[in-house]
């Protein structure tokens, strides 16, 4: 599966068609996904930025009517807070790593970085030509990957258990 086809797929439908004459200045800007492993599923949002309103239009898998958000969820220090969106860019649909070989590339970059654990789910987000990747397997293993979705650089590495993701700390 590709993203290019996901986005095609979309604007076939009506909700598509509907939404985008009522926002025609609104573009592709990011993607969601939670892939289970185990049983071989998926969840999956297309996002598309609405320049005028600074608002997100959220479509989900199978494809409904979007739902449209006016902010986001930033993550710090374990804690979450809403953030007001102010601007978010194309998101290109010419990647070299697409979402048919995640699995793959998680696999081989957890291996060359010497961790253990066995991913069971990836969460993963596309935005800004970066996948953000979350590897959990059952045992609460963690690894968090950043990956350049064009070039295919590794920007980031970091491995855990979801305590440590969460900021919460030993006495």
């Amino acid at each position: 599966m590709k993203i290019i086809n996901l986005i095609e797929e979309l604007q076939e439908t009506q909700h598509y068609k509907m939404f985008q004459q009522q926002n025609t200045d609104s573009y592709f800007s990011a993607a969601f996904l939670i892939l289970n492993l185990e049983d071989k599923t998926e969840q999956i949002q297309l996002d598309y930025f609405l320049p005028q309103t600074k608002q997100i239009a959220a479509f989900a898998h199978p494809w409904t009517e979007p739902k449209i958000h006016d902010d986001i969820i930033s993550v710090k220090e374990g804690k979450t807070e809403p953030k007001k969106i102010e601007q978010m860019k194309h998101q290109t649909t010419e990647i070299k790593i697409d979402i048919d070989s995640l699995e793959s590339e998680c696999k081989k970059l957890i291996k060359e970085n010497n961790s253990s654990i066995a991913p069971t789910k990836i969460i993963t987000i596309l935005k800004d030509d970066i996948w953000n990747l979350t590897c959990m397997d059952n045992m609460l293993g963690i690894v968090r990957i950043k990956i350049n979705a064009i070039s295919e650089e590794l920007i980031d590495f970091n491995k855990g258990g979801l305590m440590d993701f969460m900021g919460i700390k030993k006495q």
